[in-house]
């Protein structure tokens, strides 16, 4: 059962998530805490590799602990207080390393921004679109990048042709969708199920249209890849272990996105999965080119950050080894 653990912080109260599954006897296993800068679609990976069992075949004793966002996760991260965290990926993160932090992502297991635009019955093309309303969270979120990334690869302007909104959280963008005041909504899944009962209609999603991103991640110190290789390894191995139940375990993989996120409904839960294990790649290495992205966004503000190489921000070493040695492959052979 979900419990709360104490954790010492100087700078946030911080909720420890506690799942345990059954754990196999015998083994002297390595205690590790992972930050999780969020509770969200994709993130039941990592829960999944727990439920399984496999960080305790790799010597690892795996706790999660959700942050306040991915601010509160990198802050906990480079002070030391966690040494792994799913997160790191964004402008934050980017700048930050940038300026001489040492956070470093080391896998990527959601390369993209998992976003949907939807749209009301009236509007069946990107044509009918132009001179609407979308709805985001906020400028310059997530939701704003993909939706601005979207409207141009449907062959308009973001800026001329439809006005970006701020609206809100994804309950208030429905809701303004709903009531007519916006043409069209920045929508993510699983709730891209709760849009198409609505009667609402999907005109682009941005994982089939190319957008490159590094959304869901692992990431750790230099200091702790330097101090301790074997424990990144060791955690890695597992968690691909783990990818690779998901994709290939639909029915029992279900039951556990509804315990992970807390709900009840199969059809949520499965939304959920048939979108996440499409994008969820078997060999996750860290996202160069979604990387790329960010700091291209970054340097709008910060032009010096052009001169950075994107190496500088990843160390794919950790999946190559995974993957050259043919680990991945072994563990879809015969699924």
């Amino acid at each position: 059962m979900p419990g709360k653990k104490a954790l010492s912080c100087a700078s946030a109260v911080l909720v420890c998530l506690w799942m345990r599954p059954p754990a196999p006897a015998a083994q002297s296993q390595k205690s590790l805490l992972l930050g999780l800068a969020s509770i969200s679609g994709g993130i039941e990976t990592l829960y999944v590799t727990k439920k399984i069992g496999a960080f305790k075949r790799n010597g690892l004793d795996v706790d999660f602990l959700l942050l306040q966002g991915g601010s509160q996760a990198l802050q906990v991260l480079l002070s030391g207080e966690i040494k792994l965290i799913s997160g790191g990926g964004g402008t934050a993160a980017q700048r930050a390393r940038f300026k001489g932090a040492g956070n470093l992502l080391v896998a990527t297991y959601t390369p993209t921004m998992p976003y949907s635009l939807y749209v009301g019955k009236r509007i069946s093309n990107a044509k009918q679109l132009k001179g609407g309303k979308i709805a985001i969270s906020r400028f310059g979120s997530s939701s704003d990048f993909a939706a601005r990334f979207m409207v141009s690869r449907l062959g308009l302007d973001p800026a001329k042709d439809v006005t970006i909104m701020q609206i809100g959280n994804q309950r208030e963008r429905m809701s303004a969708l709903m009531s007519g005041s916006v043409d069209g909504s920045v929508v993510d899944a699983p709730n891209t199920l709760i849009a198409r009962q609505q009667g609402f209609v999907e005109l682009a999603d941005a994982s089939k249209l190319g957008l490159s991103y590094p959304h869901n991640n692992i990431a750790a110190t230099e200091r702790f890849i330097r101090e301790e290789p074997q424990t990144v390894f060791n955690f890695l191995r597992a968690f691909v272990e783990g990818i690779a139940y998901y994709r290939t375990h639909k029915a029992q993989s279900i039951q556990m996105i509804k315990e992970f996120l807390r709900v009840s409904d199969n059809a949520i839960a499965e939304e959920a999965y048939d979108y996440y294990s499409r994008i969820t790649p078997a060999k996750p290495y860290p996202n160069v080119d979604g990387v790329r992205g960010v700091l291209e966004e970054i340097a709008l503000t910060e032009p010096a950050i052009q001169n950075a190489r994107v190496e500088q921000f990843v160390d794919s070493s950790f999946i190559a080894k995974l993957d050259q040695s043919g680990f991945i492959d072994g563990l879809y052979k015969n699924k």
